[in-house]
């Protein structure tokens, strides 16, 4: 059950989420609606710093896979845009 008083609850949630799409802590504080103060206070807690890594290893993850995924069909389109060199 989530509420109020629960050790991680949909704001700090929200505030990894914004960690990870924004590019400062001021800003990302801003999208969840708190202070920079604030966020900072629970990226030192223990259980929020393990949540954040998660989800940044995770999110890493990802975008190596998606490159990686694309990256043949980008070899192969540089391949067909090259002309041959003229003397």
């Amino acid at each position: 059950m989530t509420g109020h008083g629960t050790k991680f609850g949909r704001k700090k949630e929200d505030a990894i989420v914004a960690l990870l799409t924004t590019r400062t802590v001021e800003e990302a504080a801003r999208v969840v609606n708190i202070s920079p103060r604030t966020l900072l206070r629970w990226m030192k807690e223990p259980e929020f710093d393990l949540a954040f890594r998660a989800a940044k290893r995770a999110a890493f993850g990802q975008a190596i896979g998606r490159l990686h995924h694309l990256s043949s069909a980008a070899v192969s389109t540089l391949g067909k845009a090259r002309e041959p060199i003229l003397p």
